[in-house]
């Protein structure tokens, strides 16, 4: 089989997805039902894909282009435009995020098939957009190994010692990503008497230097701006770091597909506490502690819960989330995707 990887993005790659293409390439390409592969970029046209002559035209951006002959499998890993277009996006973001979305379901309607990244993704595909099931297959992504302790290196942002623990969350910084909840479960726990510090990591690119600029705000209104520490974003030793040296990891994104982030924080054994929301709960299950979506006193619950609980009971917590991580591998996502890809040339 010849496979085109075409990337139609408006120019750039996240850093999640570049990660993903270099995690992937490679094992597609030792696939032995695998006879050629070409890697192309955003701005190529049909003429220069026509090339190779592929059997089939994989883009995994949610773009769909008409390649003249071969099908055309595009795969969705992108949940916020479809479900929270605006979610307090700046006015071009939120035009952005509906246009994504426009793109999105027309190259869903037009593929040949549809690779969706969780369970999660694959039933709004089909429910909400009224795709027909069998032509929608589901291939999640891989997670790396954990950077062993003696690897990792702090991150400089930290201010003072944080040696007693502290709750970590990461991901772009973006209103979708609902840090509020964890800044307002601050002030409650402090009244309880937990103080605890909130590293968070993360990167708001242009479009969310608002929404940190409020989230820094909404910090100090709470007078808990001292707890909190915006470390940026982490090279991956500083990230294993405060995946390995945090007492909780809190998830409070209101629209995922396959979070990275989750996988990592899974695989280094994390005390999980998450919305109680797809993709996480599936990928959780009961493995972590669940709180109601934008309620900071449950969160602040559910979080002094994870602090307080006994040793036995959080390492048992712990060695169930590694557990399960280990159900999201590389080499799994290489072989089930060529699977999908292989359905289309089987087609009546």
């Amino acid at each position: 089989m010849r496979i085109a990887v075409v990337n139609l993005t408006s120019g750039g790659f996240s850093g999640g997805y570049r990660k993903y293409l270099d995690r992937l390439v490679p094992l597609l390409r030792e696939d032995p039902r695998v006879s050629a592969l070409e890697v192309y970029g955003p701005g190529t046209t049909p003429h220069q894909v026509s090339q190779l002559s592929p059997d089939v035209v994989f883009i995994p951006t949610a773009r769909w282009l008409d390649f003249g002959g071969p099908p055309v499998v595009p795969m969705v890993r992108n949940m916020e435009p479809l479900t929270v277009p605006l979610a307090g996006n700046p006015p071009v973001e939120s035009l952005k995020n509906l246009a994504r979305a426009r793109v999105a379901r027309r190259a869903c309607r037009r593929g040949d098939r549809v690779i969706a990244v969780s369970g999660h993704v694959r039933d709004f595909i089909v429910e909400r957009w009224g795709l027909n099931a069998s032509t929608v297959g589901v291939v999640e992504h891989g997670v790396d190994a954990p950077i062993p302790t003696s690897e990792t290196l702090a991150p400089s942002g930290l201010k003072g010692d944080l040696s007693t623990g502290f709750v970590f969350t990461a991901g772009s910084l973006r209103p979708a990503r609902g840090l509020e909840d964890a800044i307002r479960a601050l002030p409650v726990l402090r009244d309880r008497g937990v103080v605890v510090p909130l590293v968070i990591a993360g990167s708001p690119g242009r479009s969310g230097r608002a929404y940190e600029g409020r989230m820094r705000r909404l910090a100090a209104a709470h007078r808990v701006q001292d707890q909190v520490h915006w470390v940026g974003q982490l090279a991956a030793p500083q990230l294993s770091w405060c995946y390995h040296h945090c007492s909780v990891f809190v998830m409070t994104s209101r629209a995922e597909a396959c979070p990275n982030v989750l996988l990592e924080a899974m695989a280094h054994g994390c005390l999980c506490v998450s919305a109680r929301l797809r993709p996480m709960s599936d990928m959780l299950g009961e493995a972590a502690l669940y709180y109601a979506l934008g309620r900071s006193e449950d969160l602040a619950d559910q979080l002094a819960a994870a602090l307080a609980a006994e040793a036995s009971i959080q390492q048992g917590l712990r060695a169930a989330t590694a557990a399960r991580a280990a159900r999201w591998d590389w080499t799994r996502t290489a072989t089930e995707t060529v699977d999908q890809l292989e359905l289309v040339l089987v087609r009546p």
